[in-house]
């Protein structure tokens, strides 16, 4: 478990400065695109006409338009207003705020304004938990807490090993001429991001283990249903030449290989994220 401390303001100046590049961050590579479709798969099949959906740090509204257009009830929540706008902007563009019942300034930490129990299914998906450090049990806590008996959470986080596998054309370089062998060292051992230098703005995170995101769950009474790694096929590597995928038959036939990897009990910890979906048992 982290020691790093959680700073919300921090998070939210991040988020508010990051603006509509966090949009456009799931079409920017071929990794990014993917990842998303493994994320719209995994939601598919867990989100159904009718539900009612709420959806924690929702960011602009990605994924929100996939449930809405699937029919659900949405409420979205997020951290940063600024996020908050792009998203009820989005959405109110495809004509399809009719779905969402509100958007609200909220933190996973807590969600003490929802009732228990009143959700169909509670989603989180992308960095959100990564980045509330010390207070990821409680994260969890309300997630499940927020979610009827019999109903799905589900949440993604970032992979501690998935992401050293794939970054290490990076990482290797700044251990080798950066001074930061020691940083990078503790990254790997406790999932920390923490004073690690790089030429991106970097927030303060929590890289997860596949045995550590499944106990925060199994722990809360819930059962995994379905779990996946992301990126594990397309993680950024020089023997993947994207220019090979531009038929979409093989593009297909490439995205069925990547999915039917990425579910492998053996490969969940090897992808850039961890997807993961689970019935609250209790009916």
């Amino acid at each position: 478990m982290t020691s790093a401390s959680y700073r919300p303001d921090t998070t939210r100046s991040f988020y508010n400065n990051w603006g509509a590049r966090e949009w456009d961050r799931l079409e920017s590579s071929f990794e990014n695109k993917i990842n998303y479709r493994i994320h719209r798969t995994i939601l598919g099949e867990a989100v159904k006409p009718g539900d009612r959906v709420l959806e924690v740090g929702a960011g602009p509204g990605r994924f929100t338009l996939e449930m809405t257009r699937a029919g659900a009830e949405v409420t979205v929540c997020d951290l940063s207003d600024v996020q908050l706008q792009i998203n009820e902007q989005k959405v109110r563009e495809a004509g399809l705020d009719g779905n969402v019942t509100g958007w609200h300034q909220a933190d996973v930490v807590d969600l003490s304004r929802f009732a228990s129990g009143s959700f169909d299914v509670v989603v989180c998906v992308g960095s959100v938990l990564s980045c509330v450090l010390d207070r990821i049990p409680e994260a969890f806590d309300e997630l499940v807490r927020l979610v009827r008996p019999g109903g799905t959470v589900v949440v993604s986080v970032t992979s501690r090993f998935g992401y050293l596998r794939a970054g290490l054309g990076l990482i290797l370089p700044m251990a080798a001429t950066g001074g930061q062998l020691g940083a990078i060292d503790h990254a790997v051992a406790t999932g920390d991001i923490t004073g690690v230098q790089a030429d991106v703005e970097l927030l303060t995170t929590h890289f997860f283990t596949w045995d550590e995101l499944r106990e925060h769950l199994e722990s809360r009474d819930c059962e995994v249903v379905t779990a996946s790694a992301t990126n594990f096929l397309s993680a950024d590597t020089p023997l993947l030449d994207e220019s090979l995928l531009t038929d979409p038959e093989v593009l297909d036939a490439f995205t069925r290989w990547e999915m039917e990897a990425c579910r492998a009990s053996g490969a969940i910890d090897a992808g850039t994220h961890m997807i993961v979906a689970a019935r609250r048992k209790g009916e």
